[in-house]
């Protein structure tokens, strides 16, 4: 039987800290996690960016196209 983990926000659980790395659609930043203490990158996602069809990357190097 499958176990029910309750949905949190990811603040709730992580601290985020600075910027390591940044592309067209996203923002990656290090993070640590409250309870263990853990480092960790996160990888932001600017969703208006994204097309509205499929929510999916624009560049064709992306999303699939030549």
């Amino acid at each position: 039987m499958a176990t029910t983990v309750p949905c949190t926000r990811f603040t709730d659980e992580y601290q985020l800290y600075e910027e390591i790395g940044k592309g067209a659609f996203s923002v990656v930043r290090r993070c640590v996690k409250l309870c263990t203490g853990h480092e960790y990158a996160a990888k932001i996602i600017n969703t208006k960016k994204l097309s509205a069809r499929g929510r999916t990357p624009r560049s064709p190097g992306i999303a699939g196209g030549a």
